[in-house]
């Protein structure tokens, strides 16, 4: 290769080069940017995701050094229910909001009186480091008629009974069949109301002199029922137990 061919690729080299460099320049001092603001601004950072944790944004996290912060923050927040009557109201339907007392469900309805039953043993289960759920309280007859209807559900005997799932509590002739099979299967159900001639017992939810409780052992639970009855919890209530009664599901009792 002679002198000038030589000098021609030499010059060609470097002006591909140059313009290779020129090209990338933006992508290099763009790169270089972010590094040094991400570099020394941290606190910026952290400040903002912190920010926006303890506002209630559920799609950011934030950081490992302030999750103690965020933790202490909700827990605070679950430790003060809704009450009802007085009574805490459980977020998770049976399940106590705190380790010990009482708590009930959102659905429950509950009188003055039994609500004030129900806070004398929450006294009274503090007292002794327990904790229980009121699943149950005063009942409409629609609300007792609907029992019945699980029941049979839950039993798979609908087709014995079709005309069940749409009757009333007039329709007393189509209920009272159902009623008087799942007595026969020892079912622990009551009547929904009264039927003339007929041997039917109604339950005492309907009078609002009825709870129904659970705990994580129902026979401990029939057990401090009992022992409360007696207790000095109990002396100034209005409403006094008069039965005790291990359900399958739940600590069933009477007042009066």
């Amino acid at each position: 290769m002679d002198t000038t061919q030589h000098k021609k690729t030499f010059y060609q080299n470097l002006f591909l080069k140059k313009r290779f460099f020129f090209a990338a320049l933006p992508i290099l001092i763009v790169t270089a940017t972010l590094a040094l603001e991400i570099n020394s601004t941290p606190e910026v950072l952290n400040t903002s995701l912190i920010n926006n944790s303890t506002a209630g944004d559920a799609e950011r996290t934030a950081p490992e050094t302030y999750a103690p912060f965020v933790a202490s923050a909700v827990s605070m927040a679950d430790s003060v229910p809704q009450t009802k009557d007085g009574i805490a109201i459980t977020t998770r339907r049976d399940a106590p909001n705190q380790e010990i007392g009482i708590s009930v469900n959102s659905e429950v309805t509950l009188t003055d009186q039994l609500a004030a039953v129900g806070k004398a043993f929450g006294k009274y289960l503090e007292a002794h480091d327990a904790w229980a759920v009121i699943t149950s309280g005063k009942r409409t007859s629609e609300g007792q008629l609907d029992i019945i209807k699980e029941r049979i559900v839950e039993r798979g005997a609908e087709a014995k009974f079709p005309n069940l799932e749409d009757a009333s509590v007039a329709d007393w002739k189509t209920w009272l069949k159902a009623w008087q099979w799942l007595r026969r299967r020892h079912v622990p159900v009551n009547a929904p109301a009264a039927v003339p001639g007929a041997d039917v017992r109604t339950s005492m939810h309907l009078e609002g002199r009825a709870m129904d409780l659970i705990s994580d052992n129902l026979d401990h639970l029939r057990g401090m029922l009992a022992d409360f009855s007696r207790s000095k919890f109990a002396r100034n209530a209005p409403l006094h137990i008069t039965a005790i009664v291990r359900e399958p599901g739940c600590v069933h009792i009477n007042l009066a």
